[in-house]
């Protein structure tokens, strides 16, 4: 009998150049995930693929979670839940996001927040030598903006998510 490579439920990454790609192993050598822009900036909707097409013959890792709320079935339960969403949104909704969401029940994406990390010490040091090269200003002010970009839409999606949040701690005290 042949090994299984993951349990269910595990949370896959495979390194891509500047970015990595998040799914969930659902078992018998399939992968459920977010394809966003994996098919030549054509947006594509949660799917499910097999282990090949997700690696890309890339090496495959694994990132583990301290105290998961979600486990194995429960996860990929959870995943199956919005297979064919098409909501996908780099900063935002991504295949991280997606992943952390059916493990912990929070939406996450660390990488999202590296990207920001950069872009904003990219930002300061372009405009500290700014005055040496009209490019370093330009540079700096595109990471600025960028920067905050993200961050209104990060705030955005803590808003519209805060009253359901609300709405459930009132359910909680009733």
């Amino acid at each position: 009998m042949a090994k299984v490579p993951f349990s269910i439920g595990t949370h896959l990454i495979v390194k891509h150049l500047g970015y990595t790609h998040h799914g969930i192993y659902a078992g018998r050598g399939r992968v459920i995930h977010y394809s966003g822009f994996a098919h030549l900036f054509k947006k594509h909707p949660i799917e499910i693929t097999s282990l090949a097409q997700f690696s890309h013959g890339k090496k495959i890792l694994v990132r583990h979670y301290q105290n998961p709320k979600y486990k194995g079935r429960a996860v990929i339960r959870r995943m199956r839940s919005r297979i064919h969403e098409n909501d996908y949104h780099l900063i935002i909704n991504n295949c991280e996001h997606l992943c952390s969401w059916a493990i912990t029940g929070i939406e996450s994406s660390p990488q999202v927040i590296k990207m920001m990390n950069r872009l904003t010490t990219i930002g300061y040091v372009s405009s500290i030598m700014s005055y040496m090269n009209s490019l370093f200003l330009t540079v700096a002010t595109t990471s600025f903006a960028l920067v905050l970009y993200i961050k209104k839409k990060l705030r955005d999606k803590a808003q519209m998510q805060l009253p359901n949040h609300l709405n459930k701690q009132k359910d909680v005290k009733k």
